[in-house]
């Protein structure tokens, strides 16, 4: 007799377990069809050449600006030489016109070597850092010693940016002043960007670049997964999905990390299925619908 009546509440416990599980699950929908993703930034060179220098690998995490590689610089120094003979033979024809432009130059270039003089100690201080040792005094002192000098470079850059927009007396010799500005400006830059920098800061992924690697303008070369924001897009049932909307606090638990627990909101519900938006999506021709 009470055998019979144990098995029946058990019964009934687990019949109002599972009906209560089910109104749950129907009230707080939950999938385990989800995946993480972040911002990949490619990093590609805005100059042609050689690779010379690499100062990252994979995994590496770096910030927005620090160097990544370096691109042989020699045909691009020509090049700064040729612009920079020819604008100084623009400002001598344009006499006291050309005062506040050639100013301007001077201090561009001289930035220009400050940024030289600035990955020269990094280099030096990166060639002294042991391997998988946290970075040395002298690679962080090197390292901000770059950014700063970068900044002033930009700053210097935009200066003689805005000197080259200012009116001139329209002449011959203004006339060539100009042009032989904007050739120095663009054979400045292109010499600069053989350094090439993050775009943001990250991690390095998928690098296999070496010395000697030839890289091609706007070619991506390997990527930075950026430390901004992440996010998880999960796949839901259709019947899911009326009760989902965009603002409701989210649980999210990771498989790699058992036992934590991270809170977010839903951000947006897509229109249309991963299916939808695949290259080759599926075709369902027959059946029913």
């Amino acid at each position: 007799m009470y055998r019979w009546i144990a098995l029946l509440v058990l019964l009934i416990a687990t019949v109002g377990c599972v009906l209560l599980y089910w109104r749950y699950a129907e009230i707080y929908p939950s999938t385990d069809n989800a995946y993480t993703g972040a911002n990949l930034v490619r990093v590609a060179s805005q100059v042609s050449g050689p690779v010379v220098r690499v100062y990252v690998q994979e995994d590496d995490k770096v910030a927005a600006g620090d160097p990544l590689f370096d691109i042989d610089p020699t045909l691009y120094d020509a090049a700064l030489r040729n612009a920079r003979a020819q604008f100084d033979a623009a400002a001598d024809a344009a006499g006291t016109a050309a005062d506040a432009l050639k100013s301007a130059a001077s201090k561009l270039e001289e930035q220009r070597v400050a940024l030289e003089n600035a990955l020269t100690k990094f280099r030096d201080a990166k060639s002294a850092q042991a391997p998988d040792q946290a970075p040395s005094a002298e690679l962080t002192d090197a390292l901000k010693g770059w950014h700063d000098a970068m900044k002033a470079y930009e700053d210097a850059k935009a200066e003689f940016s805005t000197e080259q927009d200012k009116k001139l007396t329209v002449t011959t010799p203004t006339v060539q002043l100009r042009s032989a500005a904007a050739q120095l400006d663009k054979a400045t830059h292109e010499r600069v960007r053989t350094h090439v920098t993050a775009p943001g800061g990250g991690w390095i992924s998928n690098i296999s670049m070496r010395p000697g690697t030839i890289v091609q303008a706007g070619s991506p070369v390997f990527a930075v997964v950026e430390d901004g924001s992440w996010w998880v897009d999960a796949n839901f049932k259709e019947t899911d999905l009326g009760r989902i909307r965009p603002g409701q606090p989210t649980t999210i638990s990771i498989d790699m990390y058992p036992g934590l627990t991270l809170q977010g909101e839903v951000e947006s519900i897509s229109a249309g299925s991963g299916a939808t938006f695949s290259v080759l999506p599926p075709e369902n021709a027959t059946g029913n619908w």
